[in-house]
């Protein structure tokens, strides 16, 4: 007995941001490139405001530029799956614009955390105490925007298929109708066994 065209086909599944990846997956690579892209922005940090040779705000700057770069291609290309031409003002302006705000707040809090510091914890005045002290007021900014990162970059920045196409755009209904129709007609008796 074979099942009827209507019960072959399935309902078309909601645009998601993943280009059909699944969530867990997005936030897990999501995670891992936040990571790498962590370790460069501290190591940058550390070293340039550590060797004197910036200072808080500017050795933050420096950092978030390397960071920047580095979370971006991860989370487009590996996390959201993206290729192709950058969409200009809903990925590319957009992902930048969270990013400066994330950097402002970030050198804003390092050089607050400079100023603060030795007032707070009297050995702090000199070394590599201060150091550590800026450093890790540096790395709280960004582990508290993390979740909210990833929720603004999931449901707007990457938002799409990843094929280029936005969620609801006629081209992409069309390409999963031929994808699904493709499948449903070859007859079943050359199907492979499962």
């Amino acid at each position: 007995m074979t099942a009827t065209a209507s019960e072959q086909t399935t309902a078309p599944r909601p645009a998601d941001a993943g280009g059909g990846r699944p969530l867990r997956l997005i936030f897990t690579r999501y995670t891992i490139g936040s990571i790498i892209a962590g370790v460069a922005t501290e190591a940058t940090l550390l070293l340039t405001y550590g060797l004197a040779l910036l200072g808080p705000e500017a050795a933050s700057i420096a950092a978030w530029i390397v960071g920047a770069v580095v979370n971006y291609t991860l989370s487009r290309r590996w996390a959201w799956g993206r290729r192709g031409r950058q969409r200009l003002p809903r990925e590319l302006l957009s992902f930048w614009a969270i990013s400066v705000a994330t950097m402002a707040l970030s050198a804003w809090a390092t050089g607050l955390a400079h100023r603060v510091g030795p007032r707070l914890f009297e050995p702090l005045e000199h070394g590599m105490l201060r150091v550590a002290f800026v450093g890790a007021v540096f790395l709280a900014v960004y582990g508290m925007l993390f979740v909210v990162k990833f929720v603004v970059f999931h449901y707007f920045v990457f938002a799409g298929s990843g094929d280029g196409t936005e969620p609801g755009d006629p081209r992409r209904d069309v390409a999963r109708l031929l994808a699904r129709r493709s499948r449903h007609q070859v007859p079943t008796t050359t199907r492979e066994n499962r």
